[in-house]
């Protein structure tokens, strides 16, 4: 009999350690939820991991919507995953996240590139629960979406020092290579219009652009009058869209040959904007002439 208790006993605790051993959650399943931050301020999010035989799988919500994560690994306490999502602003976004466990908190940040300029925002969770499956009706609300920038259509969005950098090709308009600087908005006198001044450097030295630009707040429609070396360029740009500005611009005459500039800004966010332009000579097809990013220089939201 007590051969029989000390056998029995033993069995009791090989079961109890199973099953605590069971009962143990693994440390990063689960549903987290907090916020991102970044410069366009702050988004609640929500990240959901899922232990498979081979890793883990998940999706995040935050800063850039919904999205499926590509790739995560675990080292310890460190958590490295990539995520992508398509924006209609800026193409398809590959977003790298390093986080932190300590214990039920995650902690980090992500960081995406757009148009050549490095962006960062900060990652902060807890775990709410251990179960990877989603809320009742969270199926049919996260759908891949990117928040979209809602920029008001103003001459005021531009007022302030913007740096930027542009890539390109050589072309009659200018050198190609690279080139960066600043470009300052401030108001004209009488207010109905803008004044730009571009300080900027090239591979060929140091060069300055200035522009009058104004605005019809009925129609929606920008002017501008360019000074680029000796050329004056005038376009119009239709902002009925507040995601960008489509510009028409009128044919430019250089040493007998007839160019036509195709231009886009792309407003990405209260501090960031692209500027995309396609070149067509003499009545030929429109091919890339060159992009920039353009920064707020002082992080200042707009008037």
């Amino acid at each position: 009999m007590k051969k029989t208790s000390i056998v029995s006993g033993s069995i009791l605790l090989v079961l109890l350690f199973a099953v605590a051993g069971m009962a143990q959650p693994d440390r990063l399943q689960g549903r987290w939820e907090g916020t991102t931050k970044s410069i366009q301020g702050e988004r609640p999010s929500t990240v959901i991991f899922k232990k498979e035989a081979e890793g883990y799988t998940g999706t995040i919500t935050g800063m850039q919507g919904t999205a499926p994560f590509k790739t995560i690994k675990v080292d310890g306490d460190n958590v490295t995953a990539n995520a992508e999502v398509d924006s209609p602003q800026a193409g398809r976004l590959s977003i790298d996240y390093k986080l932190v466990i300590q214990g039920e908190t995650l902690k980090g940040e992500g960081a995406l590139e757009i148009g050549g300029q490095n962006y960062t925002f900060t990652v902060d969770l807890k775990r709410i629960s251990t179960s990877p499956a989603p809320t009742p009706g969270e199926e049919r609300r996260a759908r891949p979406s990117v928040p979209q920038p809602q920029q008001k259509q103003s001459l005021d969005y531009f007022v302030g020092q913007w740096t930027f950098k542009w890539v390109g090709r050589e072309s009659p308009l200018g050198p190609g290579g690279g080139r960066e600087g600043t470009t300052t908005f401030k108001p004209a006198p009488g207010g109905k219009t803008i004044e730009s001044l571009t300080e900027g450097k090239s591979e060929e030295g140091n060069y300055q652009e200035s522009a009058v630009i104004g605005f019809d707040e009925a129609t929606k429609m920008l002017s501008f009058s360019e000074r680029r070396g000796g050329l004056v360029v005038t376009s119009k740009g239709d902002w009925s869209s507040p995601l960008g500005i489509q510009f028409s611009v009128d044919p430019i005459k250089v040493k007998g040959r007839t160019l036509q500039l195709r231009r886009t800004i792309t407003v990405i966010s209260a501090y960031s904007f692209s500027v995309k332009e396609e070149l067509s000579e003499d009545g030929g097809p429109f091919v890339r002439l060159g992009q920039a990013i353009f920064s707020k220089a002082n992080l200042a939201a707009p008037r």
